[in-house]
Formats: structure tokens, C-alpha cells, sequence
């Protein structure tokens, strides 16, 4: 048997995962980069003085449905349990890249890079 020295992943960067940490099994299904379920989100988000401005220039991001963020609020909001579980420390979330990881490592490591977090709109671009 030989050991594996490395590995390559690519992904869409944008597509949320959002799985229980005890099972490793996804809570529900991902949510792809081109889903706009959570425009509304975005839009209600959009109202609040000064927030636009706060994640444009802490993301480098727009406000918009395209990135993880408002996906992951949406599994919380609205898959039974999720919430709960979250707050209690039970969920991990991830692009692809580090639901991958994840599996391909038992659950021992939870990690992604720089190019990955920063498409969440949840990744602070001044404190890397």
C-alpha cells in the first residue's frame, strides 16, 4: 500500500454544506453558487443603514444570494432541528472543498483556504 503524498480539489466555491459533526452526514442538501433562494434575505439585509457598505469592505463581497452566507442562514431558518443544533456546536459548515476534507479525514480535520473562504461573504478579508 502506498501513502497518499497529496491531493487536488476543485469546487464551486460558493455552494453551502452544512452537515452534523458527530455523523459527518449532510443536514441538507447542498445549495448550489446559482440558487437565489435567499434574495429576500439579501434584500431585507440590504435595508439596514450602513450593512451593504460594512460587508463590501470586511468580505470585498456584494450583498448577494450568490455567495454562502445568507444559504447558511436559510438552512438554519429553515431545516427542522438546524438552529438548535448549530447553537449547540453540532453542525459544521464548509464549501465543498471542506466537506471533502472532512470525509476524506474520519472528521478529524475541518479546514478550507483563503480562495474558498473568501466567497462565503462570511470570510473578513483584513484579519486573513
Amino acid at each position: 500500500q502506498e501513502n497518499i503524498a497529496a491531493i487536488g480539489i476543485t469546487n464551486q466555491r460558493e455552494t453551502t454544506i452544512v452537515w452534523d459533526k458527530n455523523t459527518g452526514v449532510p443536514i441538507y442538501n447542498a445549495i448550489v453558487w446559482q440558487c437565489r433562494r435567499t434574495a429576500d434575505i439579501c434584500d431585507e439585509l440590504k435595508e439596514r443603514d450602513g450593512f451593504v457598505d460594512y460587508i463590501r469592505e470586511n468580505t470585498g463581497l456584494v450583498l448577494d444570494a450568490y455567495f454562502s452566507g445568507t444559504k447558511i442562514k436559510w438552512i438554519l431558518d429553515n431545516v427542522e432541528g438546524a438552529r438548535e443544533k448549530a447553537e449547540k456546536g453540532e453542525l459544521l459548515f464548509g464549501t465543498v472543498d471542506s466537506w471533502l476534507v472532512w470525509k476524506l479525514t474520519n472528521g478529524k480535520v475541518h479546514v478550507t483556504d483563503y480562495t474558498n473562504a473568501s466567497r462565503t461573504m462570511i470570510f473578513n478579508i483584513k484579519n486573513l
